[in-house]
């Protein structure tokens, strides 16, 4: 874009700023005399105090009448008190003129509502006043029709601006084409002044910023690199040793991963038949990105899974006892306690536990006193059944003759037992001395007050549900009025269920009871080859079962992933080494140090956010590109306008663009989409369903990783969102690590003290 600086108002901009400046000055002197008529008011309730003075000196037998009194008086009081006032430092966000029944009139948008007619002011809250919907939906011209309660307000929007204040002071005034904006005592018109300016745009020092500057329009994100000699050169590693990718974010570690599927089915298809290869990723959308891609390579029978899908029907294939509902929304605490290395350590002395019982119980069968006891003890295989095996020989050849069938018959029978879990897995989550062990081997991670929670929970879980408890009354009785089960809404809702982070335990209790992945039955599917991404996000006792999900003749293991972009809080990561330690393997990493997918810029943003954990050295950036965006806005009210007006710009000059809007949590994405969506079609997405094509989606941090978007917008880069610690840092570093063109961050209030060192 060329330069454009700023100018003198033309004398239409300079009247817009005249009026918007009386608007300010009416509007304070509105509350100022609403102040001063609740002071008097406050201190003119003689009666109330009358009441307070008598009730003072009145006797016992009085005061309960006079105590009725004052909390009458008290409650009209409180029902004739004015509604709390706006704040003057910050009144309001916009304003907008509309004509109704042939009149015009000012409504200006904050979050209070104030009304003093004769001073000609009008302040509604913007959340919840029906006619502010004509301010993010109308533009000036437009007629507008919107239902209000008992009512239809009909009109044409003439007219519509955005405000600040700094230190209740009007500092800008939105106008068509740029903003006015109050500089040393006078007003200047800034081109695009409300959207940041910022140099570098298109290579153009000095050039003005705009959201929106690459061509755009595929129909679905590519894979985002064209694969260089490094990347070729890694799809030529022997099958047969396992291959760890890592690199940041856009650099190509999943486009390698599935391209070596597709070397390898082509090299040898019987060996790597993709009917027995599986891809495992950590998010839905992901899973859904995978599958496209593998389509376009011509590998739509390879199995893309999250790995929660994975391990639960494995898990109900093995252990079909297993009840039929999960946990609708674990505690944190289980989800994290559960998937900690330290609950192998509580494994360990369960395992122990088993041998030293199973010693006793032998003793008192055979008589030997303590003979089996202390043979089983001294045995320290990780495996039990093995222990066993050993403990049998040693024994075997001690005991008298007469006692070795006895012996025999013993072990045969703790053997058939040994693949019955069942009981194991409860005490392991429910037995509050082995998860004080767990506790224990945590190195100060977990803590003691969690057990408590764990074993409740447990707890809970093992009850009756309602619809079981209270099988013997009548079906119609039990029906509620909303349809929903009797337990749903309430702590019981967990009775019946396990958590989805119980099935790896289950697999892991299992093979160190036994050192089999299954039963007669059942086992766990073998997998020619495996294709883990993302791993940094999975712990080691979920790693552990994919570590032997692949085919011991001669499977293939293929791992990725970037440790910077680590964002599940419940997740357990030390390093890479350990990573391959707990898949059972080792692995000397290939890194990629290119970013075919973020521009120079986001790059540079993207490795200042990491802070310390950044690498030494960023990746290179094989492109230049768009300069970040970066707003503060006065409120949250001030903040939606902004989007709408900078989104509904971008799609006006690349329709075909594909934007995600994507906020911190969920909830802040629901909140966010009921407001843009007044004015965009925008979807809300939160379980992966991306559209990967051109629009706007609004959803979350923990949705996108590794997907791809035109252009990003985060939108509440606060400190509140984003205080300043390693795991926000991280999901900020995923966020905008999302965007092929340009990414846009946007504050309410100061931005968060993680981008003060970012370019």
């Amino acid at each position: 874009m060329g330069e454009r600086s700023n100018r003198p108002p033309t004398a239409e901009e300079r009247a817009i700023a005249v009026e918007e400046e009386a608007l300010v000055a009416a509007l304070r002197e509105a509350v100022v005399e609403a102040e001063r008529r609740e002071r008097v008011r406050a201190s003119g309730n003689a009666g109330l105090r009358a009441l307070r003075d008598e009730y003072a000196e009145a006797g016992e037998e009085d005061r309960p009448a006079l105590l009725a009194q004052m909390h009458q008086e008290a409650s009209r009081e409180r029902a004739t008190r004015p509604a709390e006032l706006p704040d003057l430092a910050e009144p309001y966000f916009g304003r907008m003129r509309i004509r109704a029944a042939g009149r015009s009139r000012d409504v200006l948008l904050g979050t209070r509502s104030f009304v003093e007619p004769g001073a000609g002011v009008t302040l509604v809250d913007w959340r919840k006043a029906p006619i502010s919907e004509v301010f993010f939906t109308c533009d000036p011209g437009e007629e507008y029709e919107i239902e209000a309660p008992g009512r239809s307000l009909e009109g044409v929007l003439e007219r519509r601006h955005i405000v600040t204040f700094e230190d209740g002071v009007l500092a800008s005034i939105s106008v068509p084409g740029g903003c006015l904006r109050e500089t040393a005592g006078e007003w200047l018109f800034e081109p695009e002044g409300y959207v940041p300016r910022l140099a570098g745009g298109d290579g153009a020092s000095g050039a003005e910023a705009t959201f929106g500057t690459g061509a755009t329009g595929r129909k679905t994100p590519r894979i985002s690199a064209l694969l260089d000699r490094r990347q070729v050169a890694l799809l030529g590693r022997d099958p047969g040793e396992p291959l760890l990718i890592l690199g940041a974010a856009g650099c190509g570690k999943t486009t390698v991963a599935l391209h070596r599927v597709a070397t390898l089915a082509a090299r040898d298809p019987a060996r790597f038949d993709p009917a027995r290869t599986l891809v495992i990723v950590p998010e839905p959308g992901l899973r859904r990105l995978a599958q496209r891609l593998l389509a376009d390579l011509d590998l739509d029978g390879v199995a893309v899974r999250t790995f929660d899908e994975w391990i639960r029907g494995e898990a109900r294939r093995i252990f079909p006892w297993l009840p039929a509902r999960e946990s609708p929304d674990p505690p944190f605490v289980v989800s994290r306690f559960k998937r900690h290395p330290a609950m192998l350590k509580a494994l360990d002395r369960l395992i122990d536990e088993s041998a030293r019982d199973f010693g006793a119980r032998l003793d008192r069968r055979l008589g030997a006193h303590t003979a089996a006891l202390s043979v089983i003890e001294a045995q320290t295989q990780p495996i039990l059944a093995d222990r066993l095996l050993r403990a049998e020989e040693i024994l075997a050849a001690s005991v008298p003759a007469r006692q070795r069938l006895a012996l025999e018959e013993a072990f045969r029978e703790e053997r058939a037992g040994l693949g019955k879990v069942r009981d194991d897995h409860r005490r392991l989550v429910g037995d509050r001395a082995l998860l004080r062990h767990a506790v224990e081997a945590s190195n100060g991670e977990l803590f003691l007050p969690m057990v408590e929670e764990i074993a409740a929970h447990t707890g809970r879980q093992l009850d009756a549900p309602g619809e079981v408890a209270f099988a013997h009354v009548d079906a119609d009785r039990r029906a509620t009025i909303d349809g929903r089960s009797l337990d749903d809404g309430t702590p019981e809702a967990v009775a019946g269920t396990i958590d989805v982070e119980d099935h790896a335990l289950l697999f892991a209790i299992l093979w160190r009871k036994t050192g089999k992945m299954g039963s007669r039955k059942a086992a766990l599917s073998l997998h020619s080859h495996l294709v883990i991404d993302e791993a940094q996000e999975l712990a080691p006792v979920e790693l552990a079962v994919l570590g032997r999900a692949v085919d011991p003749r001669g499977g293939s293991l293929t791992v990725a992933g970037d440790a910077a972009q680590r964002i599940d809080r419940t997740g357990y990561f030390t390093s890479w080494e350990g990573v391959m330690a707990s898949l059972g393997t080792r692995a000397e990493p290939a890194y990629l140090e290119t970013s075919y997918r973020c521009p120079q810029p986001i790059v540079e943003l993207a490795h200042a956010v990491l802070g310390p954990e950044a690498p030494a050295t960023p990746p290179r950036a094989k492109r230049g590109g768009a300069p970040v965006l970066r707003s503060s806005a006065s409120s949250e009210g001030h903040a939606a306008m902004m989007l709408i007006d900078g989104l509904k710009a971008l799609f006006a000059r690349e329709p075909l663009a594909g934007v995600a809007v994507v906020a911190h949590e969920p909830l802040a994405a629901r909140a966010l989409h009921e407001i843009l969506a007044r004015a965009l079609p925008a979807r809300l997405v939160l379980e992966g369903d991306f559209s990967f094509g051109p629009g706007l989606e609004v959803t979350s941090v923990s949705e996108v990783k590794g997907l791809e978007f035109d252009y990003v917008v985060v939108p509440d880069v606060g400190a509140r969102a984003y205080p300043d610690t390693p795991e926000h840092r991280r999901r900020l570093h995923v966020a905008v690590t999302r965007a092929s063109q340009q990414v846009w961050l946007v504050a309410v209030g100061p931005e968060s003290t993680i981008l003060r060192a970012s370019p």
